[in-house]
């Protein structure tokens, strides 16, 4: 299982690629739960000021907030830029 580090930083190098939309794998309800990890870990980019402007589609509002969707429509800021810098450095550090 990937821990949210992990889901935000690999988020956070599509979305600088170019990556614009994010969306389940399928409609089943297995990968609409899969993707809940996913747009959780844009959520909280968004909310720590890692990017610029995100639109949540919610799928379902009862008991938890399901997302349906995530469309990125700014990038990465230099401090989502700095947070990669920084993960990228840790991960070399580690290996040598």
């Amino acid at each position: 299982m990937k821990t949210l580090g992990f889901i935000l930083e690999s988020v956070l190098e599509e979305i600088g690629t170019g990556k614009k939309l994010f969306t389940p794998e399928s409609g089943t309800q297995e990968a609409l739960d899969k993707f809940q990890k996913i747009a959780k870990a844009i959520s909280y980019a968004d909310s720590e000021g890692l990017l610029e402007q995100c639109q949540f589609g919610i799928a379902d509002f009862t008991d938890r907030l399901i997302f349906s969707r995530v469309l990125v429509t700014g990038g990465v800021t230099e401090k989502g830029q700095e947070f990669l810098r920084l993960r990228f450095s840790d991960r070399h550090q580690k290996v040598g």
